[in-house]
């Protein structure tokens, strides 16, 4: 290691004479040492301004306190920098930051806006708007070590959706009466019907302006029957289960049943209904029966969608919950899927009935998407999108959403669809309108920042 400058001997003869005021914020070795390493630091209570709005809309502030401990500061040694990996929140000051504990091998001093080296003390409040530089000297005045030390502080509201507008009126989406949209890598397909005829529309995440149409050879294609699974998306032609690699040429998938709809997808799982029953398969050419906890007659027969998300404790399994309409209305079902193989739980029908709080959304043509490790749920309300509806107990219970996960409101649309790209974004795509929207929440667009370290 390089040898203390001529102003650094003499701030390291200081701390000799002054090892009392070292004690306070560091855990000394034995004055003759020659290690010099910060081993952990720990962050004080900060303050921080919050906005908010008032039931009335209007925004007010308060301010509050952040305790630092649950911030934890990761030591990289052979990168000489610590750091927050999670930040802190919006609005904390690092104007005045102070340590509760720096604990070394060695003594610690901070680098001044001059340049010069100082002994840190616990009372010590320091400004962090920007990184710092701390030097661990060795007790023994012969070597030292420099680290940059940030502390992180969000500068947006991780829980906030942000939305931009791709497109406000794309014409391939104008006339479109039904819908059901899939972003595979950088693709978007949209599966749809115009003038009464089945196509798809094709684009990229990259433009998403730009669209292709490709009129399909399928008859009376239900666009919210048609399923992405095995990296093929499947699709009814009649009775004949079809296949497709780039959603436009399509083969016999050579099926041993004739399906009257595809309504659901799990990770490992596709599902059929025929004769009033639902089948499962994990390659789309053999079938087995599914078993049902409850009648089937409440199995939907139009306007089908899907989503499955894993169990947060247990990846093995996974929820798989299904929707659409019958005659009656919105219906919900449930299956828990274990992909081991080892248990096989039937699908069981949620209660759907109007007056009861919490239901599955049933105002109008509805769609599941999952994100965020939940299940978000869109519907129409008249010719406008609602609010996004949650649930984050595998759908139980659906609440609609009016401080998070907020889309903008007013969204015209006559028909809609939605789907997930790899980074993240939702997608909404409106027909009548042609409006394009796209949106993420802003945490899941940070990084993750490292909190293992080799020495």
């Amino acid at each position: 290691m390089r040898k203390p400058q001529s102003g650094a001997i003499a701030i390291m003869l200081g701390l000799a004479l002054s090892l009392t005021a070292c004690n306070d914020s560091t855990t000394t070795t034995g004055d003759e040492s020659t290690d010099c390493a910060i081993t952990s630091m720990t962050l004080g209570s900060l303050l921080r301004r919050v906005t908010t709005a008032t039931s009335s809309g209007k925004d007010t502030t308060y301010n509050t306190t952040v305790s630092g401990n649950v911030y934890p500061m990761y030591i990289d040694q052979l990168k000489q920098e610590i750091y927050n990996p999670d930040s802190l929140p919006l609005g904390t000051r690092v104007t005045k930051v102070a340590f509760t504990s720096i604990s070394s091998d060695g003594m610690i001093a901070y680098r001044t806006a001059s340049g010069n080296d100082t002994l840190y003390s616990k009372s010590d409040s320091l400004d962090f708007t920007k990184p710092r530089i701390f030097v661990c000297y060795a007790y023994s005045g012969t070597a030292k070590k420099e680290y940059t030390v940030h502390v992180n502080v969000h500068q947006v509201d991780p829980e906030k959706f942000m939305w931009g507008q791709v497109d406000s009126a794309n014409v391939a989406l104008s006339d479109v009466t039904a819908q059901k949209s899939f972003i595979i890598g950088d693709n978007i397909y949209i599966f749809a019907v115009k003038g009464g005829k089945p196509v798809l529309l094709t684009s990229t995440t990259a433009n998403g302006k730009a669209w292709a149409t490709t009129d399909l050879p399928l008859s009376g294609l239900d666009p919210s029957s048609v399923q992405y699974f095995n990296n093929q998306f499947f699709a009814l032609d009649g009775t004949t289960l079809m296949t497709s690699a780039d959603g436009a040429s399509w083969t016999s998938a050579g099926s041993d049943i004739s399906p009257e709809a595809l309504p659901a997808v799990g990770s490992n799982r596709l599902f059929a209904i025929m004769n009033g029953a639902i089948y499962a398969s994990n390659n789309g050419q053999t079938w087995s029966k599914d078993s049902l906890e409850s009648d089937a007659a409440s199995l939907p027969t139009g306007h089908f969608t899907s989503a499955w998300t894993e169990m947060n404790f247990n990846s093995n399994f996974e929820y798989i919950l299904m929707a659409g309409t019958t005659s009656q209305g919105n219906v919900e079902w449930k299956k828990t899927l274990d992909k081991t193989g080892s248990n096989d739980e039937p699908w069981s029908l949620y209660n759907t009935n109007a007056d009861d709080s919490y239901v599955y959304p049933a105002k109008g043509e509805s769609q599941m998407i999952g994100y965020d490790g939940k299940t978000l749920a869109l519907t129409t309300e008249g010719d406008t999108l609602s609010l996004f509806y949650l649930t984050s107990d595998a759908g139980r219970t659906w609440k609609q959403q009016r401080s998070s996960y907020l889309h903008p409101s007013g969204i015209y649309a006559t028909s809609f669809s939605c789907a997930v790209d790899k980074d993240k974004y939702i997608w909404i795509f409106c027909g009548g309108s042609g409006a394009i929207w796209r949106g993420r929440i802003n945490r899941l667009a940070f990084a993750d920042n490292q909190k293992a370290f080799t020495e």
